[in-house]
């Protein structure tokens, strides 16, 4: 018989289901919002803050080679 309501399936642990659904909607929010500054960047006129979007950008942007993931192939 199935069952109408929401199970975790991280250990039955509603702490962890919680965290994990939040990262996921907090990463969702970064997306959308740096594709909104992508788009707008032109518009930018203050060089402070084109550079401050950039350097975060550079520092939150998910780049092959760091640990845990596997780097480009080399020629």
């Amino acid at each position: 018989m199935e069952s109408s309501q929401l199970r975790c399936v991280l250990n039955s642990n509603s702490v962890a289901c919680s965290f994990a659904v939040g990262a996921g909607f907090l990463a969702f929010l970064t997306c959308v919002a740096f594709l909104a500054l992508d788009a707008n960047e032109a518009r930018i006129t203050s060089t402070h803050l084109k550079t401050a979007f950039q350097l975060l950008d550079l520092i939150l942007a998910d780049r092959p080679g760091l640990p845990g993931r596997p780097g480009p192939p080399k020629r």
